[in-house]
């Protein structure tokens, strides 16, 4: 078990690496639960607990090599961790109580989701105009409630509601986001161990081992990204995940 276990781990590890380098995105790799649930065939609760350390482990690494980020988001900071970690504890309380068909299916609904965002809602410009500040907090409690709930930070959507609704820039609005992801990350394995469901060594280990490889893979791939592969990419996992979407809810279905 344990062989095939770390050969399967490892073709996910390499597949997530090289899709999350090739488009540009450290933290928030909802990915792996899909592999981890579709390939290795691990539960979805497992593969939701295992994605959130992955997803913990790469959002200290980002902060470590992204210090820009840390800056961007220095002012208005409390409007983003604040409703973040109030969402990742909600949604991590509802993802303990929901039976797995219904998490699978959830999973697979917003597979969908980010299959059609990704062909459909392109960057915008910065605006001087801005938003105000207050409508931050909605967006980050959402992303924290997507983390805690189905460990995905919901990246594909808040960036274009900081950037297009709100006006950042989009990096900016990158920043926003990831900083809601990894405040939501942390809380989320807080609160799990919090009301007593233990974080197994054998969930542990995979995670770090996921993680080796998704980096080791990233930073490899990080050295030849062109525009075109990114582009290559986003239009090759978009209709894979509406397919992988569909077929999730269809195993959900009663």
């Amino acid at each position: 078990m344990i062989i095939p276990l770390l050969l399967t781990g490892l073709l996910a590890g390499v597949i997530v690496g090289f899709v999350t380098a090739s488009i540009k995105s450290w933290v928030d790799r909802f990915f792996l639960v899909v592999l981890l649930v579709g390939l290795m065939q691990i539960p979805i609760k497992e593969a939701i607990l295992i994605n959130l350390i992955v997803v913990g482990l790469a959002a200290l690494m980002m902060m470590v090599r992204q210090t820009d980020i840390i800056v961007a988001v220095r002012t208005n900071w409390t409007l983003i961790v604040l409703p973040a970690v109030l969402g990742s504890v909600i949604g991590r309380i509802l993802a303990l109580d929901l039976s797995a068909s219904i998490l699978l299916a959830i999973l697979g609904m917003y597979a969908i989701l980010v299959g059609v965002r990704l062909v459909v809602i392109k960057p915008m410009p910065e605006r001087e105009d801005k938003g105000h500040p207050v409508w931050m907090a909605p967006i980050a409690a959402f992303s924290g409630l997507l983390v805690g709930l189905i460990s995905a930070g919901g990246k594909p959507f808040t960036i274009p509601l900081y950037n297009t609704a709100l006006g950042h820039h989009p990096r900016q609005a990158y920043a926003l986001t990831a900083l809601g992801v990894v405040s939501g990350a942390w809380m989320a394995l807080a609160t799990q161990t919090a009301l007593g469901h233990a974080i197994s060594q054998q969930d542990l280990i995979l995670a770090v081992y996921l993680f080796t490889i998704i980096v080791l893979t990233a930073l490899i791939v990080h050295r030849f990204w062109t525009p075109k592969l990114g582009r290559i990419v986003t239009w090759t996992i978009a209709p894979l995940l509406v397919l992988i979407g569909v077929r999730f809810v269809l195993m959900a279905w009663p």
